[in-house]
């Protein structure tokens, strides 16, 4: 359970790892600043009042001047407002900002005079949060769903880059000021407009985001909730180092961390919110009682629904089940479960069963000593919702003036038990919009089967200055390199400073590459390269980066686990990959509207030495991002069976060392376990995680027992240990291991976040590295487990070490001069062969599974399980050239429904799925991973994937392999669970066309099938 970086600005690591976190000048003039929340124990009390802006609107062009005036500035400038890497602020001239929030009819606008003493951004689109930028969170309705703490529906993250202020002409190293959506996923940040300049301490930042984008129809007195992040990165490595905000409260990426706002007059001064009052505090009604409560109400603000919310128990000592019992008669008619908004009228227990809400106007209730221990009762509390808590739609029957409510305790004789009521409220929410989910589809339906023919048919010309005109599907593209020299120039062949030999392989998919540079001098050579590809008559219609498509079609894209440029025209598609390891893990890959392009800027060549790089351009017939995928899948050999699922389950006796027999039992078979993970938060270290050598330190014979006890509750499941071997949380494990420090650019030792979790490289020849892989041994022969997990296999945190030794081929570049900065070590290269020879070890005695996809073509080639982390989904696309695995998301997952919707989401991008979470994602009935594994993909597409035993599907279609073989068909509901054999008929049926065998499906929004080859 790892983190790297999940989200952009919240990084979170797994169970293991919540320990290792990695998140997401003053004008001079006279600024009116609002001190907004110096109490860092809690959020806004008062909204902030945006103003309006009077003519003339805001230029968005990085003056600030026009803001001088605008009231209501806030300064964000406190250590304690530094809530992401606050051990790395220094002061406010390291990281500070004045923020302006304002607005007219057409924008919403924000401008901030940002102090920075390092400007650090190189990255564009999606990975701007790796470098200085600007977020803005935005909940546009924060009255609807009020009890939902995730962003969803209404709630917005945009990203605004400053650039970098460069203006070469080099359209790789210069980068334009830009913003994107980070959320919701997908959405392109259509007509936000960003401009900044650089100032003297920093750079000013303007952007206007248009409502329409928000579907916002501003007014005075709206509603909003909001936060502006300003985020940093001062190391020479790119990545985000700290982040201050607004507020000063934990971080995390919920709707209450956001501040309280409304758009106000151009005084700036907050007006009323009608958002409701109270009915009541509290209210006891002893059995076939009644009480009537009376109350004024104001006009329902126009766009908002009348609710009443309250709170309703049966007194009692413990949680004892429910049963109907009270009456809520509202201006004399009585209220019933089809005006609930925060429930439907049967809600699912955790335990499988259902509740009804009310018989007739009788509402259940709960027993119970308070409002809260239904829900955490493992029998009576819901899947979804609370227990206790009543929403009820009542606008229809609420007057301006008086009104009353009689609340009546209905409950049926025998019991005696006193309603108690709580919190009562009429609240004026946006209406919550009931979302119609798209039916199973009807008429013809699309043939997915795996491909029998993977030659696509091409030409190749090598011409003048090695480039390479390729001709298929009746267009031709040219690609064409470049090298850099110190002189500093681009060179396109063999020069003073080194020669080139270009040669090149033709594959039935693809076209092999290899460059063979040899240095003439007598120095170490910086040698950035760059190939570049564009249509001869046509443009780029779409461009994929590192998997991740830019709306704008421009953007850079630096991850070694998908490490490939794809870009397609109206008829083909064509894409860049990198095959060796080194120029794997340093790869750019990046487009600029014209080009498409893979890059290394990283690159040096020892005094008289020779290194041949390897890429490759994949070539498919039709323009779709999933065909590159299985081309490239299958030129890298990386389809091999998988076995699974994987889950995680803690050996705690706080937790699970509680659970009976039965419990245990049901967890595992439930969630259809092959693989079950024990974690390391017990026994601890001193408090924290026993990472690294610390491990060999404590006593392990809890966890024996608990394998023992579960080996003997379910003895096919196969038991494994986490692992890492970067991190190291001993007291004196810098002294002890002074020659393995990850170092930082400016020497300092690098570190998970917090200065305990500090960082090593492991190597067959530094003492950490004979030392860390102990915990191996002690994990296989002492505790006695079946194999290993390994967490962050390839690199924790920092991908580069400034330091002794050298990798020999790494180091920072200066693009103007194109001399060497600094020598530098890829952590991923400096540690690979120590880790290669553990995997091996590893591999010889049992199961080993990883966290994060290969690195380099070395690593790949071992053929091993390993899944990709989802606190964002789209992570998905690390997993796409490997094993296409995904790891439960841990941000959002708390109920196995919460799960199957990832299960589905992960499906999108072609992957199966791998439990994470034990204590909050209980099953309480088999789910769709009883069908997922053995599974040897054959290819992967949006929304399924076709594997040699089974195919995984959240797309209606005809599905089969092309042969006349028997399936067997699993179908699961919107609820995640398998519907009833009868309904298949429904869903599912048999066809045979030209003597191959189909499976006909049509499945509705939410719904899926596994087909199991026989």
């Amino acid at each position: 359970m790892s983190r790297k970086m999940l989200v952009p600005v919240l990084q979170l690591g797994g169970q293991e790892t919540m320990e290792r976190q990695d998140a997401f000048a003053l004008l001079s003039v006279c600024v009116l600043v609002v001190n907004l929340c110096s109490d860092t124990a809690t959020l806004c009390a008062e909204p902030l009042g945006i103003p309006m802006k009077p003519d003339p609107p805001p230029a968005v062009d990085g003056d600030l001047g026009e803001w001088a005036n605008v009231p209501n500035a806030v300064r964000i400038e406190r250590k304690d407002q530094a809530v992401w890497g606050g051990d790395k602020w220094k002061s406010a001239a390291d990281l500070s900002a004045t923020l302006w929030l304002a607005w007219r009819y057409e924008y919403l606008y924000l401008a901030l005079d940002v102090a920075d003493d390092r400007l650090r951004q190189t990255e564009r689109s999606g990975n701007m949060w790796k470098g200085d930028h600007i977020e803005l969170y935005l909940d546009a309705t924060p009255d609807a769903e009020p009890d939902r703490k995730p962003f969803g529906k209404g709630q917005f993250q945009f990203g605004f880059s400053p650039g970098n202020f460069e203006r070469t002409g080099d359209a790789l190293f210069d980068v334009k000021p830009e913003a994107v959506m980070f959320r919701p996923e997908g959405m392109a940040a259509e007509g936000v407009l960003v401009a900044a300049k650089r100032t003297e301490k920093g750079y000013a930042l303007e952007a206007a985001v248009p409502w329409t984008l928000v579907a916002v129809k501003p007014t005075v007195g709206l509603p909003l909730a909001v936060e502006v992040g300003v985020s940093d990165c001062d190391g020479d490595e790119v990545r985000q180092e700290k982040m201050m905000t607004i507020l000063s409260a934990t971080w995390g990426h919920t709707r209450g961390r956001l501040a309280p706002a409304v758009l106000s007059p151009a005084d700036g001064k907050a007006p009323a919110v009608a958002r409701g009052f109270d009915v009541l505090k509290s209210l006891e009604v002893n059995v076939g009682g009644k009480q009537q409560l009376t109350f004024t109400t104001p006009r329902t603000p126009e766009g908002r629904e009348a609710v009443l919310t309250l709170q309703a128990r049966l007194a009692h000592e413990k949680p004892a089940g429910y049963t109907d019992a009270m009456r809520l008669i509202l201006n004399g008619t009585p209220l019933d479960a089809n005006r609930l908004v925060n429930k439907k009228p049967t809600e699912e227990r955790v335990d499988g069963k259902t509740k009804s809400m009310a018989a007739g106007d009788r509402f259940t209730v709960d027993y119970s000593p308070d409002f809260e221990s239904p829900d955490k009762h493992p029998v009576y509390a819901l899947r979804r919702g609370r227990a206790c808590l009543f929403d009820l739609r009542v606008g229809d029957l609420l007057k301006e003036g008086a009104n009353t409510l009689v609340v009546e305790n209905a409950i049926r004789s025998p019991m005696t038990n006193a309603l108690i009521l709580g919190d009562g409220r009429i609240e004026f929410r946006v209406p919550a919009e009931q979302v119609k989910k798209r039916e199973a589809p009807t008429g013809p339906l699309p043939a997915f089967t795996p491909a029998a023919s993977f030659k696509v048919t091409y030409t190749v010309q090598q011409q003048a200055d090695n480039a390479l005109a390729v001709t298929f599907g009746g267009e031709t593209f040219r690609l064409e390199s470049e090298f850099s020299t110190p002189a500093p120039k681009w060179e396109k062949g063999s020069n003073r400073y080194f020669t080139l030999q270009r040669q090149f392989e033709q594959r039935g998919e693809a076209i092999l590459v290899r460059d063979t540079f040899t240095n003439l001098t007598a120095e170490n050579l910086p040698l950035m390269q760059r190939h570049r590809v564009k249509g001869a008559q046509t443009a780029w219609k779409k461009v994929w980066l590192a998997g991740l498509s830019p709306v704008s079609r421009v953007g850079t894209g630096s991850e070694p686990q998908n490490p490939t440029t794809f870009g397609v025209t109206e008829k083909v598609g064509l894409g860049l990959m990198p095959l060796d390891d080194v120029l794997q893990v340093h790869v750019t890959n990046f487009s600029d509207g014209e080009s498409l392009g893979l890059a290394d800027n990283n690159f040096v060549l020892k005094p008289k030495a020779t290194h041949t790089a390897e890429w490759a351009i994949v070539l498919t017939t039709k323009p779709d991002y999933f065909a590159f995928v299985n081309a490239a899948r299958r030129l890298r050999d990386v389809n091999f069976a998988l076995d699974g699922p994987f889950a995680f389950l803690r050996a705690d006796p706080r937790h699970t060392g509680k659970w009976t027999d039965e419990q245990l039992t049901d967890f595992v078979r439930l969630k259809s376990t092959r693989f079950l993970c024990s974690s390391i938060g017990y026994p601890s270290y001193k408090g924290h995680y026993a990472h690294g050598t610390a491990f060999q330190t404590l006593d392990h014979s809890y966890r024996k027992e608990h394998i023992g006890r579960l080996r003997r509750l379910v003895p096919d499941v196969k038991h494994i240990v986490y692992f890492h071997c970067f991190i190291d949380v001993l007291d004196d494990a810098d002294k002890k291991y002074a020659d393995a420090r990850v170092l930082k650019s400016d020497g300092s030792h690098a570190n998970y976040g917090k200065p305990h979790d500090k960082i090593f490289f492991p190597t067959e020849t530094n003492a950490f590295g004979r030392e860390i892989g102990k915990n191996v041994d002690v994990i296989l022969d002492h505790i006695g487990a079946d194999g290993v997990y390994w967490d962050e296999l390839e690199y924790s945190a920092y991908h580069y070490h400034y330091g002794e030794p050298w990798d020999g081929v790494s180091a920072d570049i200066d693009p103007k001069t194109m001399k060497i900065t600094r020598l530098k070590s890829s952590v991923t290269l400096l540690s690979q062969p120590w880790r290669v020879a553990l995997v091996k070890r590893i591999m010889a005695r049992g199961p080993l599974i990883g966290n994060g996809a290969p690195a380099t073509r070395t690593m790949a080639s071992l053929r091993f399980p390993r899944f990709v982390e989802t606190g964002s989904i789209s992570n998905c696309v690390r997993a796409q050239l490997y094993t296409p695995i995904a790891l439960g998301d841990h941000l959002t997952e708390r109920s196995e429904l919460d799960a199957y919707r990832v299960m589905l989401r992960a499906l999108d991008y072609g992957c199966v799925y791998n439990w994470y979470g034990d204590l909050n994602v209980v099953p309480t009935h088999p789910h769709l991973t009883q069908y997922m594994f053995p599974i040897t993909p054959l290819e992967l597409g949006e929304g399924f994937i076709i594997g040699k035993e089974r195919i995984l599907t959240n797309r209606s279609g005809l599905f089969g392999w092309g042969d006349a073989a028997q399936h067997e068909v699993h179908v699961f509901d919107d609820e995640g669970r398998e519907a009833p054999r009868e309904a298949h008929s429904r869903h599912a049926k048999a066809v045979t066309q030209d003597g191959k065998t189909f499976t006909e499906l049509r499945l509705a929004e939410g719904w899926s099938a596994a087909i199991v080859r026989r």
